[in-house]
């Protein structure tokens, strides 16, 4: 059997939060005032 690693936050953990790594996926230099950033994703179609 594997061997699981179960983490529980604490009740201080849990009043500071998270970090927000997200942030920088929605900074660009181009960011069109419609659609936003351009993911770079072309789609046949």
């Amino acid at each position: 059997m594997t061997e699981s690693n179960d983490y529980i936050e604490t009740d201080q953990e849990q009043e500071e939060g998270h970090v927000d790594t997200r942030e920088q996926n929605f900074d660009c230099e181009d960011k069109d005032p419609n659609l936003g950033c351009d993911p770079g994703i072309d789609v046949a179609g």
